[in-house]
């Protein structure tokens, strides 16, 4: 390895480290009393050194969403291709549903990053020089649309649909509550989590039954 490789291995290493510890000090204590100050503290670095590597609080924010969002999305999507592997569903707007269980229950297996994801959009949302930076917990969901929207128009030809549903006013309801009940998962505490998980995969499956009663001809 050349000395430029090994240099640059080293310095994607120590950035690592550096999201990582503001993960785990994000996840304690939330935005609020995030600081860079503190980051370099908790690494016991100087803060002149911490800005090496990102320039301000925004940067490890938008890092932090950088590492979560796409592997989220990776996951959830491959979980769907494994259960339908397992049971290819016999219907267009069953596979609809399948995709929204996947979403769901990778989300509770990956809580954390939720509780990340949320603590930064509200970050963002209420402080005027972060803002510039993309909404990327609606992306988070919005990447999915154009799959979603295209089963459904599917399940539509198909005459799986109620012959009422209007599909891009029922793709804003579900996601409207897809992102509420995210919303309560990721800000409840690490003990509550643990002890509804439980309730929580049963409140899932609640919803996820509660669609297709909504949509199903």
């Amino acid at each position: 390895m050349d000395q430029t490789a090994y240099f640059n291995q080293m310095r994607t290493k120590r950035k690592s480290e550096i999201l990582a510890a503001a993960r785990k000090m994000l996840l304690k204590d939330g935005v609020s009393s995030f600081t860079m100050q503190k980051l370099a503290k908790k690494l016991d670095i100087s803060t002149v050194t911490l800005y090496k590597y990102f320039k301000n609080m925004e940067d490890i924010l938008s890092a932090i969403e950088d590492e979560i969002i796409p592997r989220t999305i990776t996951k959830i999507l491959e979980e769907n291709e494994k259960s339908i592997q397992i049971q290819l569903p016999d219907s267009y707007l069953e596979q609809f549903l399948q995709l929204l269980h996947s979403f769901f229950y990778e989300t509770l297996k990956q809580k954390d990053d939720l509780t990340l994801l949320l603590l930064i959009n509200t970050y963002v949302q209420d402080t005027p020089a972060a803002q510039k930076h993309s909404d990327k917990m609606a992306l988070c969901t919005a990447t999915l649309n154009t799959r979603t929207e295209q089963l459904l128009l599917n399940a539509r030809k198909n005459g799986e649909l109620k012959n009422e549903i209007d599909i891009p006013h029922s793709l804003n309801f579900i996601h409207t509550i897809t992102l509420s009940t995210l919303q309560h998962i990721g800000l409840l505490s690490a003990k509550e989590f643990k002890n509804q998980k439980q309730a929580l995969q049963t409140h899932v499956d609640e919803i996820i039954a509660m669609f297709r009663v909504y949509l199903a001809a």
